[in-house]
């Protein structure tokens, strides 16, 4: 009798999970998902579009406290095999950047795709069908789904995500059946998140955006830095570049390292020389012009007044001939080097992704096999795995479920 397969589930990497298995071997294959629909996450990712994967994609790209967990997965089951995989669905891929999504630029299609392939292969699906236990037996496991009915399996895989984007579906559900089954978790924290930030320099600028460069700096040490659309929000800074630096962050907050700062460089095509120069240039041409009106034409004017007052220059009525070499010094270091405290993030409820999750030493990278339980397999974002802005997360998530399909099919 062919082996019961049961997938605890039905985001990214648990239907990548059904299908692979489905289309590899005669396994029986139960897909449990405790929403009302599988995909829901999935539908949201690349605003909408589904950012699949990133040509680009590297072991660097990961978080975690070992990401060389990564490896045996993607040397496996990388680019090549990811875009075979999902062109045999029927997708037609773009490139952008790098970046690669499906041609109609709608998750709607991915999530299609993998649901009529699990249909078409006999994947048993149910919704609302949350597992509230799991226990080992005799080689074999017992479920219990929604508080009361009792399934039987051979082998199980866990790919229930994690505490990211409730509103989504997110839940730390799957860390807790984990720990039932004797798993350690390490701390669950927002990752490709907004950051809180010290207001009071920026506090006028909520709902701007600029092209600039964003480091993440404790104390004297740089830890990364990022360049795109910075978005000034009332409650610190958004866009790409902060998402990006997010993913740092998060833990080195939980760390409680020592003064965290978003360092944010307004000018990054300028040299602070030629900054100067420039601000130097506007004095001498137009000397009557208010402060308030300096760098017009220049910089968004609402960047410019917070910069001036910032950098402790001022009033704005006062004209520009009034600037000395020092506080134009003062107002280029402003621009170029303008260091903003961290605070925190706006939490998981606004992550798109969790960092931290099941020790990955508790499982083996070569078959995402528990170390602690045989037949039991755990893949995606239940893991302390979690990948950059940009395709990163789901390159993870069908990697480490095409692998864990495979491994469940071996005798």
């Amino acid at each position: 009798m062919a082996d019961s397969i049961i997938i605890i589930g039905g985001g990214a990497s648990g239907l990548c999970a059904a299908v692979c298995a489905a289309q590899s071997g005669n396994a029986r294959i139960l897909l449990l998902e405790r929403g009302a629909r599988v995909g829901k996450k999935l539908l949201a990712t690349g605003n909408g579009r589904c950012n699949l994967t990133n040509r680009y994609f590297s072991e660097q790209n990961y978080h975690g406290h070992s990401p060389e967990f990564t490896r045996p997965a993607f040397i496996r089951y990388g680019l090549k095999q990811t875009l075979r995989f999902f062109q045999g669905l029927g997708l037609v891929m773009q490139e952008e950047d790098g970046k690669l999504y499906p041609r109609s630029f709608q998750a709607s299609s991915v999530l299609d795709a993998l649901r009529f392939e699990c249909d078409k292969l006999g994947v048993q699906t149910r919704c609302e069908a949350e597992v509230t236990a799991i226990q080992s037996r005799n080689g074999k496991f017992l479920i219990t789904v929604n508080g009361s009915e009792t399934i039987w399996a051979d082998k199980v895989l866990i790919a229930a995500g994690g505490p990211a984007s409730p509103k989504l579906g997110g839940t730390d559900s799957g860390c807790r059946l984990l720990q039932s089954l004797g798993h350690h978790v390490t701390p669950c924290l927002p990752s490709i998140v907004q950051l809180k930030t010290d207001t009071s320099t920026i506090r006028p600028l909520s709902g701007i955006k600029v092209q600039g460069t964003a480091s993440l700096f404790s104390g004297k040490q740089k830890f990364r830095t990022e360049s795109g659309e910075i978005l000034f929000t009332d409650y610190g800074l958004s866009g790409p570049p902060i998402l990006q630096l997010s993913c740092i962050a998060t833990r080195l907050l939980f760390e409680k390292a020592p003064d965290l700062a978003i360092q944010l460089d307004l000018f990054p095509d300028f040299t602070p020389e030629e900054l100067l120069k420039l601000c130097s240039a506007l004095c001498a041409s137009h000397p009557e012009r208010p402060l308030e009106q300096y760098l017009l034409g220049v910089t968004h004017k609402r960047v410019a007044q917070a910069a001036l007052k910032a950098a402790e220059i001022g009033p704005l009525s006062l004209p520009c001939s009034s600037l000395g070499a020092r506080e134009r010094s003062r107002l280029v270091s402003q621009l170029k080097r303008w260091r903003i405290p961290l605070t925190g993030t706006t939490g998981l409820t606004n992550a798109q992704v969790t960092a931290g999750g099941a020790m990955t030493a508790e499982f083996d990278p070569q078959t995402m096999e528990s170390r602690l339980v045989p037949g039991f397999y755990a893949c995606g974002e239940v893991l302390d795995i979690d990948g950059d802005c940009g395709g990163f997360n789901l390159q993870w998530a069908w990697s480490s479920a095409m692998l864990a399909a495979a491994s469940m099919l071996l005798p």
